[in-house]
């Protein structure tokens, strides 16, 4: 099953001949960080109109691949990082923010109506205490990459042949509980039904979290989820139960953040994006808005950042992200292109256990 229909797809391949690149010289690029193996079984040596076409038809007709890597999504990335700075930057990113939200089922926003700051922030203390980064390295340790194997009605799905795997990030909320979104634990695409409660534990119980993946190449811990303990499918967020790894749990913000005006609260995210190494969104990244259970916010996420921890200046967990929209009309920090994120408020997830699952409220503290 294709992400983008054939008009989209000739679309892309005309955006990029209109950048004025030499495509062969490009394809090394526009190809990285997908799988060798997948890699070596392209063709080259076309003319430019028709390798563009046989390699995005190629990346567009796998769906996603037995790690959990979407083709599209990456050759998308790629050619959106080529044209940085270009009108046909725009294509590339709306087409990457349209395959995002297929492939992962995360939520959508609406940019058009949300009335977010349009502006660009001076005369202001940027200034941070040097623990910041020994601060920051230390809570990086509790961020992990998780692999969700799709089940429907107990049996393994497949794609391709191979098993349906989803990406996305999660973090320690106790040293034995791990936080992500209940859309990266439902393993389903834009527009399919939730996975039945059964196959939703069966997900969890089958999730592989991979800690210290903080590099390309890195193995690090991997540690398999025992139980999915807590959920919630408005809210958006999962709790997972994990043998203890030796890590210290998220230090967590005692209020919530709110938005006032002319107050301008910055938040990092330490993230699997893509389902690769580790990195950490902090720039052009303040917050928005803060509304009822969500917080919106500046920050650089992509897909499989989806279950991060929205954190604080002082490394502490403000929200957990859920979802990033691209938006065109948005100038911030003097970006033209940006992502508007929402997370949800960790109170209103913590408020949801207390009144629903006492025990577990207890055992998180």
């Amino acid at each position: 099953m294709t992400l983008l229909p054939i008009n989209r797809t000739q679309d892309l391949a005309t955006a990029f001949l209109d950048l004025g690149l030499d495509v062969a010289a490009s394809r090394p690029v526009l190809l990285s960080g997908l799988p060798t193996l997948f890699r070596a079984g392209f063709q080259g040596g076309l003319p430019p109109m028709l390798q563009l076409m046989y390699d995005i038809g190629r990346v567009n007709d796998f769906e996603r691949l037995a790690d959990g890597t979407v083709p599209l999504q990456v050759w998308l990335s790629n050619a959106a990082f080529l044209a940085t700075g270009t009108q046909q930057e725009r294509v590339f990113r709306a087409a990457l923010d349209d395959v995002s939200h297929r492939a992962s089922g995360a939520p959508r926003l609406q940019p058009a109506v949300l009335p977010e700051t349009k502006e660009v922030v001076i005369h202001r203390d940027d200034l941070l205490p040097y623990t910041y980064f020994e601060l920051g390295i230390e809570a990086a340790k509790s961020v992990a990459k998780l692999r969700v194997p799709a089940f429907a009605g107990g049996v393994s799905r497949t794609v391709n042949g191979t098993p349906e795997v989803y990406l996305g990030t999660g973090w320690l909320l106790t040293p034995e509980l791990l936080m992500t979104n209940h859309h990266v634990v439902n393993a389903r695409k834009e527009g399919e039904a939730p996975a039945p409660d059964a196959d939703l534990v069966l997900q969890a119980a089958n999730t592989t979290v991979q800690f210290g993946f903080d590099a390309e190449g890195l193995e690090g811990q991997l540690v398999q989820v025992t139980a999915l303990v807590a959920w919630d499918p408005t809210l958006d967020y999962a709790i997972l139960r994990i043998p203890a790894s030796g890590r210290r749990a998220l230090r967590r913000k005692d209020k919530r953040i709110e938005k006032l005006p002319n107050d301008y609260v910055a938040v990092n995210i330490i993230q699997h994006p893509e389902g690769g190494a580790k990195k950490l969104g902090m720039r052009n990244n303040l917050v928005t808005a803060s509304d009822g259970p969500d917080l919106r916010y500046f920050t650089d996420t992509k897909a499989g950042s989806s279950g991060s921890p929205v954190l604080t200046d002082a490394w502490e967990v403000a929200a957990l992200h859920r979802g990033a929209t691209f938006a065109e009309n948005v100038t911030f920090q003097g970006k033209n292109v940006a992502y508007v994120n929402i997370g949800t408020h960790l109170d209103s997830i913590l408020a949801d256990v207390r009144a629903r699952l006492p025990a577990l409220a207890d055992e998180i503290g």
